[in-house]
């Protein structure tokens, strides 16, 4: 599956605006059409567009309607219709014929509609959506669970992780074209630091071969069993790296006696990311990742696709220097790893893998788990800003259940991709069991907020305890994926108390300082990049309030003085 754009042999528009909405709160025939109890934006999470509590907390089955009609100029080709968002379960209807389903709600899915849309007439579609999470599900949900680290239990909604379970359409949705003869389904680019670059894909329908050409070069290779693989080299080659984003195109065609069936262009760019010793390596010299966790959330829109928010983010990213991100604790819209791409961001990408409780934990779950994984991958391994792999956040992988459980998330990302580092992030310290799998240890700790409250010195010696007892037990390079305060902007207190904006900055920086004293440490990425919302508890008031940034992206204290650290690069 690869990310649609108009061609010269494929046309796209998009289905995004108002919708109808309704609840599920019978059974009955939604799928030929139903009556609206309001309209609803797309893209957007529904929960926070009504006034009403249960429209916000639903997470049963809702359904979005609209018509469309389709241009007869488009009656010869392949219809497709994709989804590039639905949390957490899709299921589509077209004029009353039922396409499919998908669940784990942050990857693309689409449905070939040619034998189902009508050019006589309107198109009716009809979209379930659910988002009634489980131990079955991944994320899991409504478990009732007991409190742990890294286990949020007694919040409302029944949420064992921090952060609101916004549902809806969340991305574009996308009626594109194809040659009906033959069109490119996928491709893989991998590439060399001398300029090597190397294509490879799958050809769907009746083609012979394909033409790639790139930089002046040439080449063409045969269909095989609807394969095909190429090589080609770039001359005095520029390579991606941060904040310098060298980008090539390759454009490809599929071809059958000489006539051009399918065209494509696929952006990439060319780098190597490789652990060695304790270092992380990007074109072979060290990166030390300064950056943030983040979520997709904003006022009103929750984690609809807002283009606005995501150009905000990465100017703040720059203000501050910053050189990456992870996409906690879900994948981010292909969008926004498109513009990582264009600005020379670091993107660690995420599977929706967070708060895995192993008493709960189920085939089904493990299913879910490698469904997403697998779709996580095959959507972003050509984009240059990922340069790692995260499989999960936060379960509790102190159990010896989790081990045969990891040990097969970090098999199936080697066997897809073998160009990348893969981490997994504990909030376990010294007592993960299983980062023997993984390349990079990524660890959340909070010295000096969920323990050692208000204790700043006190907080330093136990960041610096942990971090050498990790180091001892893994003898992998270690990068703190989390920490940070909670801070109400505009709360100020001398002496610095929590809450306030002094002792965000002080806990902050000074956890800081003992990183940077230890060699074995990769990178720091303060959690949050901006406040956001999340499940009810007595212990948010208003949401998450650790962001650096408040929800409306304006910077507290703490950001004046990282911007200053981060302005030299560690290494």
């Amino acid at each position: 599956m690869i990310y649609p754009k108009r061609t010269r042999t494929r046309d796209l528009f998009e289905l995004n605006g108002i919708w109808d909405f309704a609840r599920e709160l019978a059974p009955g025939d939604f799928a030929n059409g139903f009556a609206p109890e309001k309209q609803v934006a797309v893209p957007s999470s529904y929960n926070d567009l009504f006034t009403e509590e249960e429209f916000r907390m639903w997470d049963k089955g809702v359904w979005y309607q609209r018509s469309f009609d389709m241009p007869k100029m488009l009656k010869d080709e392949r219809i497709v219709l994709r989804f590039n968002s639905v949390s957490y379960r899709g299921e589509a209807f077209l004029n009353g014929v039922r396409l499919g389903d998908h669940e784990t709600g942050y990857t693309p899915f689409e449905f070939d509609i040619t034998d189902v849309v009508d050019f006589g007439k309107e198109n009716r579609l009809c979209v379930r959506v659910e988002n009634l999470l489980s131990t079955d599900t991944v994320p899991m949900g409504n478990l009732n669970n007991n409190p742990e680290p890294g286990q949020f239990a007694g919040q409302y909604p029944d949420m064992p992780f921090d952060f609101f379970p916004y549902a809806g359409i969340h991305r574009p949705v996308m009626v594109y074209t194809t040659s009906k003869q033959a069109w490119l389904d996928t491709v893989v680019v991998t590439t060399q630091n001398d300029g090597t670059v190397n294509v490879a894909g799958q050809v769907a329908g009746s083609a012979s071969a394909v033409v790639l050409s790139c930089e002046g070069a040439s080449v063409e290779a045969s269909v095989e069993s609807g394969a095909f693989e190429a090589a080609f080299k770039i001359d005095d080659v520029k390579l991606w790296n941060v904040w310098e984003p060298n980008l090539y195109n390759v454009t490809i065609q599929v071809v059958d006696d000489g006539d051009v069936l399918d065209e494509y262009t696929q952006r990439f760019g060319v780098r190597e990311v490789k652990v060695e010793g304790d270092r992380i390596l990007l074109n072979g010299k060290p990166v030390y990742f300064q950056g943030f966790g983040r979520h997709e959330d904003f006022a009103v829109i929750g984690k609809g696709l807002n283009h606005s928010v995501n150009i905000r983010d990465h100017e703040l990213l720059k203000w501050i220097n910053a050189n990456s991100y992870r996409t906690t604790h879900y994948p981010y819209s292909e969008e926004l790893i498109q513009l990582c791409d264009e600005q020379g961001i670091l993107i660690i990408s995420e599977a929706p893998a967070v708060s895995i409780n192993f008493e709960f934990v189920t085939e089904r779950t493990l299913d879910a788990h490698l469904k997403v994984l697998a779709e996580l991958i095959e959507r972003d391994r050509n984009y240059p800003s990922v340069v790692m792999w995260s499989v999960a956040n936060e379960a509790t992988t102190n159990r010896p259940e989790s081990i045969p459980y990891f040990k097969k998330l970090s098999e199936l990302v080697r066997s897809m991709d073998s160009t990348r580092p893969v981490t997994m992030i504990t909030c376990k310290a010294e007592n993960d069991l299983v980062m023997e799998f993984f390349d990079v240890v990524g660890v959340n700790l909070y010295p000096g907020w969920y323990h050692l409250p208000g204790q700043v010195a006190d907080a330093k010696d136990d960041l610096r305890n942990t971090l050498e007892k990790m180091y001892a037990a893994f003898k992998k390079p270690i990068m703190i994926t989390e920490f940070g305060a909670d801070t109400i902007a505009g709360l100020h207190s001398l002496p610095a108390e929590q809450w306030s904006e002094e002792y965000q900055t002080e806990l902050i920086l000074g956890l800081i300082e003992v990183m940077r004293e230890l060699d074995f440490v990769v990178g720091e990425h303060i959690w949050n990049f901006a406040d956001f919302r999340t499940a009810q508890n007595f212990v948010r008031v208003g949401g998450n309030k650790k962001g650096a940034f408040t929800r409306d992206r304006q910077p507290k204290m703490v950001c004046h003085f990282v911007k200053k650290i981060w302005e030299k690069p560690r290494y």
